[in-house]
């Protein structure tokens, strides 16, 4: 390129250096101002958002405080049942559980589970309004109409009782009460310490009452006040049963504590016929069982007293009372083909120094004469009874009596309370049958009151029956073979035993099995005879009878005269001398819990409210709350509404 060449072209380049600034100025100008632009449109768009949400903060403001307001003004409550109330309830049914184990005093408070309920039902009631209040006891079952919860627990039908609750029956009764009566917008509340017995989960109409729940108004709501805290530091006793025997008052009593502690010796106060001593137990565990002989002297007469343990956090359950007859001797009926066997078995029932004990030999055919009246025990070594004798045995073993049935020598057919004998087996040469496993803590080969067991393992046999049917395994054989079932009949049980008392089929006589296991179906018969002196609190047999006064006897407490039907003691009704104690389902001490309850009321709504024991309202007014709330809102509406303050340039 020449000289000439060049120099235009960096005369050219040297020209167009203006135009290219030139240009990229033009282009950054207009990008600064498309910049400015942008920016000014952003920043109205956020000035408008901003508005715009603080228009909406205002506007949610003053739609909530009105609501609150509106809220305030309708007074709503809320419930410790887990749900919202009103103010327009009409009924209040409540179910109350008047049980001996409502009297458990709560783990927080000296108070009992039964006067907390009270306390809280009444609180609620108040902040409700005091609707129309319907009462429906465990003890009576009947709704009565209470005028005011002023005065709900000063009635004698919410008071203390030594009876039992059965809940699925009073909730039927409130379903009924509802059906049959306008009652408007109802609550159905059940005031209850959970305990298993009362609920009876196992009962087949819990279906029926959760059909009938599903069935009552819309408007009927079910809650459930649970004082399900277990019981702590309780200690109960029990009368087992009570005997008079040559001379000698026999108590079978029961210890039972609420914990498994240590070694304890625990006072026990022993009163007969107004005579009080004193002695004391030693118990490790939760349950013991003993034995307490009393003597009572030269005269035969009834007589009545309770024992007792020092005070503790239930009283209901630190008393229990007996009464008994004049003595008589110990009778069994023996019914025998005859033999080896029917020696053996008379010698066991009545030994040469059991001198109160006396057995009668009779035949099969000679049934028809025996004295069922004033027998203990029927052994039954015979075919199975049949006709008239068969429905006299069972009414006998239904009323407390007590049979040991044992396989006759010969096959037969013939069935008697569902069971039946089968076909006879020999042991194979010089082997023999044996026990491999027994029951030792139920039924006649049960452990002593001290864990003394049986000798069960010396009992060999080359001969037995099998027995056919459905009943209670107690005993079998090496081969898993039945030894020993037990049918229960009413108050009564049949024992069935598969072999003899005969060497040629055992050597059951040897007395180490045979004589434990009839003397104490003796003793278990024998206690038909304590029956008559004994019954249940709230029982139709604890009931007066037409004729018949009631005056209560021990010295243990006095007796609220309209609650007496309810109450535990020794009482004399017309010519009846009856001890009266609280279920045994008390002293069980099982608490249904919340899984069973839900399985219980499957398909029905319900709340549920856990009571502490501090008898607090089940129900609170919560529209001062409400009212704080709106204030809050308009406080925050009047904040918001305020302008910013706009600062003036100095000229």
């Amino acid at each position: 390129m020449s000289f000439l060449q060049q120099s235009l072209l960096w005369g050219l380049f040297a020209a167009s250096i203006p135009i290219v600034i030139h240009l990229l100025n033009r282009r950054r100008h207009r990008t600064v101002k498309w910049a400015a632009m942008e920016f000014l449109l952003k920043a109205t768009r956020e000035s408008r958002g901003k508005k715009k949400l603080k228009y909406l903060l205002i506007l949610a403001s003053r739609t909530l405080a009105i609501a609150a307001l509106i809220f305030a003004i309708a007074r709503p409550l809320i419930w410790g049942f887990s749900s919202w109330g009103g103010t327009k309830i009409d009924t209040v049914i409540l179910i109350l559980d008047r049980s001996a184990s409502m009297e458990q005093q709560a783990p927080s408070s000296r108070v009992s589970k039964r006067a907390s309920a009270l306390a809280s039902v009444r609180k609620s009631l108040e902040e409700l309004n005091n609707p129309r209040l319907v009462l429906i006891d465990s003890a009576s079952g009947v709704a009565q109409d209470v005028p005011s919860p002023d005065v709900l627990e000063e009635l004698s039908s919410t008071s203390a009782t030594d009876t039992r609750a059965s809940i699925p029956a009073l909730i039927s009764s409130a379903i009924d009460y509802v059906l049959d009566r306008s009652t408007g917008r109802t609550e159905i509340w059940v005031a209850s310490d959970m305990q298993l017995s009362d609920w009876s989960p196992q009962q087949g109409r819990w279906a029926a009452i959760n059909a009938g729940l599903r069935d009552l108004p819309e408007k009927t709501t079910l809650r459930i006040l649970s004082l399900a805290s277990p019981p702590e530091n309780n200690l109960a006793i029990r009368v087992v049963s009570s005997r008079r025997k040559a001379g000698e008052l026999v108590l079978d009593l029961e210890l039972l504590r609420s914990e498994s502690a240590e070694l304890a010796a625990v006072p026990i106060t022993y009163s007969v016929n107004g005579t009080r001593t004193a002695g004391k137990v030693t118990i490790s565990g939760q349950s013991y069982r003993f034995k307490k002989r009393l003597p009572l002297g030269k005269l035969n007469s009834d007589g009545y007293g309770f024992v007792s343990v020092p005070s503790d956090t239930n009283l209901r359950d630190n008393v229990s009372f007996f009464a008994y007859g004049q003595d008589s001797p110990t009778q069994t009926y023996i019914v025998t083909e005859g033999g080896e066997s029917a020696d053996w078995l008379a010698l066991a029932s009545a030994p040469p120094t059991f001198n109160q004990s006396k057995s009668i030999r009779i035949s099969p055919t000679s049934a028809h004469e025996i004295d069922w009246q004033s027998t203990s025990l029927i052994v039954w070594q015979a075919p199975l009874p049949e006709g008239p004798v068969a429905q006299e045995l069972t009414r006998f073993i239904e009323t407390g009596g007590a049979a040991l049935i044992m396989p006759p020598r010969e096959s037969s057919n013939i069935a008697y309370l569902g069971m039946s004998w089968g076909d006879q087996t020999v042991s194979p040469d010089q082997e023999y049958f044996i026990i491999n496993e027994w029951n030792e803590t139920d039924g006649p080969l049960r452990n002593g009151l001290e864990g003394t067991r049986i000798p069960v393992p010396k009992l060999k046999s080359i001969k037995r029956r099998s027995i056919e049917g459905d009943a209670t395994l107690l005993a079998s054989w090496d081969d898993e073979q039945r030894f020993i079932v037990r049918q229960v009949v009413g108050d009564g049980m049949a024992i069935f035993m598969s072999t003899l008392p005969d060497y040629t089929w055992s050597n059951l006589a040897d007395a180490d099995v045979l004589l434990p296991v009839v003397q104490r179906m003796i003793t278990s018969g024998d206690a038909r005879f304590g029956s008559a002196f004994a019954a249940i609190a709230g029982s139709k047999k604890a009931q007066v009878n037409d004729g018949e006064t009631r005056q209560r006897l021990d010295t243990h407490a006095k007796s609220n005269s309209s609650n007496a039907s309810h109450e535990a003691g020794v009482w004399r009704l017309g010519e009846r001398l009856l001890a009266i104690n609280r279920p045994k389902s008390e002293d069980r001490w099982q608490i249904l819990t919340s899984n069973n309850l839900n399985s219980l009321l499957e398909g029905t709504s319900f709340k549920l409210f856990e009571d502490k024991g501090q008898s607090d309202s089940l129900a609170r007014e919560i529209w001062r709350a409400f009212l704080i709330a709106m204030l809050v809102f308009l406080i925050t509406e009047a904040i918001l509404c305020l302008q910013p303050r706009v600062n003036k340039s100095k000229s």
